[in-house]
């Protein structure tokens, strides 16, 4: 804890000592002694200083500032009457509003009594016969320190309000902070669950048809045919994602091709036997109305399996490709053999291509299993739910 005053702190004390340290000493050297009369003026001086750590070290500048005051009230019995003794409510107030509750009431109510039992035994009050009774000017000193007691009370409830206030402000900035973190994270899954949709899929059909062209001289201007649009439409859709990365407004030559959906499949199918592979396409039960995310999710992991099947299967390879309508889900079930011709067992390790299967039914409420046989073959089981057609 700092020992520099603030400068809250310092402008308060500066001002208390102009206004009430020159009547005070102006009372004592005119009314008391000229040994007890600088004793006064010392102490008040004391305590005006001590305000300077009125709410960083409150406790310990209320205890500076009795203990002055208790000095001045052994020099006179008439203490209260000095301007600086304002500084004693001052304290109080201070102490309950940055410190301890109880201890400003209680040094309060124990100066109230002194303050009224030294007034009382002060023979030259005593003498005089002049003053209010002891008893009335303990009530007025107490009801003082109560009034100082109960503003610091309602000071230190503002002040617990306001760090209440700002700790739930800090708290929901870092909320804001982790949704705006997961939601970047997010966008980064999406992107790049787009960028392998794209991609791994354009060039299994570019590689494929390129062998096409190679080997077949009479299917040769097609095959380039296929690889030109394949690459144009992988081309444009990149550079939709690689604008909407750097500028929220695309241009209108640069819109997203339409999100495919369940009656496109046929012509996927199609282009993947153009790659040479055996399709095998069966639909059991009633087909239902699915929603129009869950379409594009069962389209991107036909289109994830049949890339696959081409990066790993060999030339001729058969696919069962099975859609399965249930009364709650559809159930899409791919089934290939993807070992190669070469020898030896090709290990394959779980890609992004499976994770961003995964993701995608996940965010629709379906679910992706993958069951490797062993023996050569991969089957891909998808799910995702179904929903009713809508009541007129």
């Amino acid at each position: 804890m700092t020992m520099t005053p603030t400068h809250h702190d310092a402008l308060i004390a500066a001002v208390a000592a102009m206004v009430l340290l020159p009547p005070t000493a102006l009372v004592s050297f005119t009314s008391i002694p000229a040994p007890g009369a600088w004793v006064v003026v010392v102490l008040a001086i004391v305590g005006h200083a001590a305000l300077l750590w009125r709410s960083s070290h409150p406790s310990a500048a209320l205890l500076v500032i009795a203990g002055c005051v208790g000095g001045e009230a052994v020099v006179t019995g008439l203490f209260f009457v000095l301007p600086s003794s304002l500084v004693f409510v001052i304290a109080v107030y201070a102490a309950t509003a940055y410190g301890t509750r109880w201890m400003p009431l209680v040094i309060g109510l124990v100066g109230s009594v002194a303050a009224a039992g030294r007034y009382a035994a002060d023979p030259n009050v005593v003498d005089s016969g002049f003053g209010p009774s002891p008893w009335l000017l303990f009530v007025l000193f107490t009801a003082v320190v109560l009034c100082a007691w109960t503003m610091g009370l309602l000071r230190r409830s503002q002040l617990l309000a306001t760090e209440l206030a700002e700790q739930r402000a800090e708290s929901e900035r870092r909320e804001r902070t982790q949704r705006e973190a997961l939601a970047a994270f997010e966008e980064r899954a999406r992107i790049s669950r787009d960028m392998h949709d794209v991609l791994a899929h354009s060039l299994a059909v570019i590689v494929g048809q390129s062998r096409v062209a190679r080997f077949d001289e009479a299917r040769a201007t097609s095959a380039l045919t296929v690889i030109e649009d394949t690459a144009r439409d992988s081309l444009h859709e990149i550079r939709v994602l690689l604008r909407g990365i750097r500028d929220d407004e695309a241009s209108p030559d640069a819109r997203p091709l339409p999100q495919p959906t369940l009656a496109e499949l046929p012509e996927l199918i199609e282009r993947a036997r153009s790659l040479g592979f055996v399709i095998a396409h069966s639909t059991e039960g009633t087909a239902t109305p699915i929603g129009a995310a869950a379409q594009v999710a069962i389209y991107r992991v036909v289109q994830e399996a049949l890339t696959n099947v081409a990066k790993h299967a060999h030339p001729g390879a058969i696919v069962d490709l099975l859609m399965r309508w249930d009364d709650d889900r559809l159930s899409v079930i791919i089934t290939n053999d993807r070992a190669r011709v070469r020898g030896g067992a090709e290990t394959i390790e779980p890609g992004l291509g499976l994770l961003g299967m995964g993701e995608r039914l996940r965010a629709v409420g379906g679910s992706l299993t993958t069951v490797d046989a062993g023996d050569g073959s991969f089957t891909v089981t998808a799910t995702v739910p179904t929903r009713a057609e809508p009541t007129a």
